[in-house]
């Protein structure tokens, strides 16, 4: 099966985990915004990762309206994934039954932007400085999904 993985990513850590996804599937990768309809059209799956702001998937409406012949969806949050309702997310971005995985990314204040840096602060109490709660073992249900 012809595989790609897309991403959107904002503070690296949506990037890392679509490179992971990538090399151990040995599929190509692209950044979303260089994704056509023609070039969905050349593979059997989509995977598709964004980072979370608010509930909303980023990249998410994007690359459904590329038509994806099927399509797995990942999201990459600051939250830990143990405090993260999924059901709600799904419900939030219509994934409906699309298979959907939730990772831990963390904060990189140099590409927060003032913004996010000002939510993340209200949010925990805390100054926002660089942490990286990444996993690569975290990826092992995709994977494993994706070669069913």
């Amino acid at each position: 099966m012809k595989t790609l993985v897309t991403y959107q990513s904002k503070t690296g850590f949506t990037k890392k985990y679509a490179e992971w996804i990538s090399e151990e599937l040995n599929s190509d990768l692209k950044e979303i915004k260089q994704v056509s309809e023609k070039d969905i059209a050349n593979y059997d799956i989509v995977i598709h990762g964004g980072w979370i702001m608010g509930g909303v998937i980023n990249g998410f409406n994007k690359i459904m309206k590329l038509n994806p012949k099927k399509l797995i969806v990942f999201g990459v949050g600051y939250t830990p994934k143990d405090k993260v309702d999924i059901e709600q997310l799904k419900q939030a971005n219509n994934l409906g039954e699309t298979p959907f995985f939730y990772y831990e990314g963390g904060t990189n204040p140099k590409e927060m932007g003032f913004m996010g840096r000002t939510i993340v602060k209200m949010v925990t109490k805390e100054e926002v400085t660089f942490k990286d709660n990444t996993d690569k073992n975290a990826i092992a249900k995709l994977i494993e999904a994706v070669s069913e």
